[in-house]
């Protein structure tokens, strides 16, 4: 499979494209989503994941940086593009996996565009944490009875009970007076 097939459901990929565009047609690109998905090739793509930017925004951090750091890019990977990332100039298109909508399909860009790099994000951990506290742990004795209502708790709700009857009892008297 290729950086530009895109397998269902795929997801904690980047793909970096460089723009061979004048500045005006690439910001123009950055602000039309439909534009987006036909410089892709694709005919649809949820636009809040594709990036178009000059890379001198990145000024300090450069491209690598901005991958590893905005969108937890596994470093290793992208190390091994690392200076084809620092020396590109002009505008890129980073692309994540979502923008695909967990679809098959092939990418067929714009001439324009050139593929630099397809990079993994770091996936979550999961691995789950113990719990060490008392009240998480199993009922072991097996009764799974609950805890008798305190007598202040059962007074309480009679009060309430009471007030609530007293209530409707007055609106009830008030509206047959009037």
């Amino acid at each position: 499979m290729s950086a530009l097939d895109v397998p269902a459901g795929e997801e904690g990929r980047i793909r970096v494209f460089a723009l061979s565009m004048t500045d005006s047609e690439a910001k123009a690109l950055s602000q039309d989503a439909g534009a987006k998905a036909v410089a892709l090739g694709v005919p649809d793509i949820e636009p809040d994941y594709v990036e178009v930017f000059p890379v001198k925004n990145l000024e300090g951090l450069g491209l690598a940086g901005y991958l590893v750091e905005g969108h937890a890019a596994v470093e290793e990977d992208v190390n091994r593009d690392k200076s084809k990332l620092g020396a590109l100039g002009g505008w890129v298109m980073v692309v994540m996996s979502k923008a695909f909508k967990r679809q098959v399909l092939e990418l067929d860009p714009d001439p324009r565009l050139t593929l630099i790099g397809y990079y993994r994000q770091e996936g979550i951990d999961w691995t789950p944490v113990p719990v060490t506290s008392s009240t998480a742990e199993p009922d072991m004795d097996g009764d799974g009875a609950r805890k008798p209502m305190s007598d202040a708790r059962i007074s309480g709700m009679v009060a309430t009970a009471v007030l609530l009857f007293l209530a409707v009892f007055v609106t009830i008297f008030i509206l047959l007076a009037g």
